[in-house]
């Protein structure tokens, strides 16, 4: 399997959002999900509202997602 995959992931403490003293099982199980696709020969690139706020402010549809619906949109998956 190819392709790619661009996630826009809200503000996280790292770049899985799996670290801490808590862990949110969603995130870590979108963390293997991804992990797993990787496997696959997916490029996925991942971009965190807290580090890289130019990326989202850049991409059209993820622009207008947050325009709309605010940070609860996140995370926004671009095949």
């Amino acid at each position: 399997m190819n392709g790619r995959l661009e996630v826009f992931d809200p503000a996280l403490c790292c770049a899985t959002g799996v670290c801490g003293p808590t862990t949110d099982p969603d995130l870590a199980r979108f963390a293997g999900d991804l992990a797993r696709l990787r496997r696959q020969g997916v490029a996925i690139e991942r971009h965190n509202l807290a580090q890289e706020p130019g990326a989202f402010a850049d991409h059209a549809a993820v622009r207008a997602a947050l325009e709309q619906a605010g940070v609860a949109c996140l995370p926004v998956v671009i095949a």
